[in-house]
């Protein structure tokens, strides 16, 4: 899934946008709800059908700073992603809802980017709020990729 690096200069003089695709968009949608649907209910077979086989979900955050491959979490594969989602949310915090959402999506659906406030309860009662920034990849109506 390495593509080969390009400069933003180039990046931002080509013409090779996403052809507009309504239905696209709807599907990305679709597919991110059935996501966040999944991790919130804890339904691994729900999240199962969500995602495709070879999903990754990465979480680029390293508290060395190193932002080399296996410096940060990152789970592939269909089971990797579900088995990570079925430990962090099986005694973890209870969302109270995402506040001040923001939601971009590519013509035609294949990426979506979402920033939200985190809005949760640890076990132990504290209250846990943070800033995420979620790029989804979308592929035949499922999450392929999740950068968060």
């Amino acid at each position: 899934m390495n593509k080969p690096a390009v400069g933003l200069g180039a990046l931002l003089k080509a013409d090779n946008d996403p052809v507009d695709s309504p239905a696209g968009r709807r599907a990305a949608k679709d597919a991110i709800l059935s996501f966040f649907k999944a991790v919130a209910t804890r339904d691994a077979a729900a999240l199962a059908r969500a995602i495709t086989e070879d999903a990754i979900y990465e979480i680029p955050f390293s508290e060395s700073g190193l932002t080399e491959p296996g410096a940060f979490r990152r789970y592939v594969g269909a089971e990797e992603v579900i088995d990570f989602w079925t430990a962090t949310t099986a005694n973890g915090p209870k969302s109270l809802g995402p506040e001040d959402v923001e939601l971009s999506i590519t013509a035609d659906g294949s990426r979506v980017f979402i920033e939200q406030r985190g809005n949760m309860v640890l076990p132990d009662g504290r209250s846990y709020r943070n800033k995420y920034v979620f790029r989804f990849s979308i592929r035949d109506g499922r999450v392929c990729h999740v950068r968060e």
